[in-house]
């Protein structure tokens, strides 16, 4: 077989294998919002006294949860007018990792390390970008996580996934780029 066709080959090998695509969704977004403005009402409510607590207060500690909520409020607001909700927020791919937040594609031969949580205790997969990685993405990700500047997260819950099917998938993934 030439060179030619083993690449073929790889390549007919690799469009088999499964590509995790996430979404935004518009209804957790508003969940959130909405949970969020309810506890701010209610705080608010209570920080002026028309609704009585069974134990007298002064209402400055429901006016502080109350102005923190408005404030979380904004910036998950302003947070989700920056993503376009017509492209998904992340894909997972043979070739590597890209999204929206991302500056380019982070293939998988520039991942150090991959952990995975046990079960209960997270929901998100560690990835960790080698020391030697590209200066844009090492710089974009000391943004986005200044105290852990070369790990990032995702999610292991895919829809149309098992958390374990994600899991072997990135782990699959990540293995056969340290092999070859």
């Amino acid at each position: 077989m030439t060179d030619g066709h083993s690449s073929i080959a790889k390549r007919d090998q690799s469009a088999t294998q499964p590509v995790l695509v996430l979404r935004p969704s518009t209804r957790a977004l508003i969940s959130v919002i909405c949970v969020m403005a309810l506890l701010f009402v209610y705080t608010s409510l209570v920080a002026v006294g028309w609704i009585e607590m069974s134990r007298p207060t002064s209402g400055v500690g429901h006016g502080l949860v109350a102005i923190l909520l408005f404030f979380g409020i904004i910036i998950v607001s302003l947070k989700a007018r920056g993503l376009d909700y017509t492209k998904p927020i992340m894909v997972i791919g043979p070739d590597g990792i890209t999204g929206q937040k991302l500056p380019k594609l982070i293939p998988w031969s520039m991942i150090e390390r991959v952990e995975t949580p046990q079960a209960g205790r997270a929901g998100l997969i560690y990835l960790t970008v080698r020391k030697d990685a590209d200066p844009e993405i090492l710089k974009h990700l000391y943004k986005w996580q200044p105290f852990r500047n070369r790990t990032f997260g995702i999610p292991h819950r895919v829809p149309g996934y098992s958390s374990s099917e994600v899991k072997g998938i990135v782990n699959r993934y990540f293995e056969s780029s340290q092999r070859g």
